[in-house]
């Protein structure tokens, strides 16, 4: 168990969020950790480079397998574009900050999509409980 509050706060969030948050979640870790691999990179922490790229990969790694590849063509395309970063991440492991670059881009185009596209389905779901709820 950790004694950090935050550490604490942030797993129980992890643990009890919907689907949609959680992939939310994801999306925003794989950028940040994208953000910090280059910073560790151009201060010369090599090993903290290797640990935000690995986390960054991992997470990503996620994304790919909670795609339902039921879903069709997207759900195709998603995949290949998330094996793409999978590879550049590691093509990166040698400091080719281009190659990371590219990747935060990828995912935070994807990310910023998605919250899009969530945020008018909750906005439905409100309207429609609100509604449910006036009418009782």
């Amino acid at each position: 168990m950790t004694t950090n509050p935050i550490a604490a706060y942030r797993t129980v969030d992890a643990m009890t969020a919907d689907p949609v948050t959680l992939t939310t979640m994801l999306f925003d870790g794989a950028v940040k950790a994208l953000r910090k691999a280059q910073l560790h990179w151009e201060n010369g922490n090599r090993q903290g480079f290797n640990d935000e790229t690995n986390r960054a990969y991992l997470i990503i790694g996620e994304l790919r397998a909670t795609l339902d590849m039921s879903q069709g063509e997207l759900a195709e395309q998603l995949a290949s574009i998330y094996a793409y970063c999978l590879r550049r991440i590691v093509e990166a492991s040698l400091g080719d900050l281009e190659k990371v670059r590219e990747v935060e881009r990828l995912i935070g185009q994807i990310g910023d999509a998605w919250k899009t596209a969530t945020a008018g389905l909750r906005a439905q779901q409100a309207a429609s409980r609100a509604g449910t709820e006036a009418a009782a």
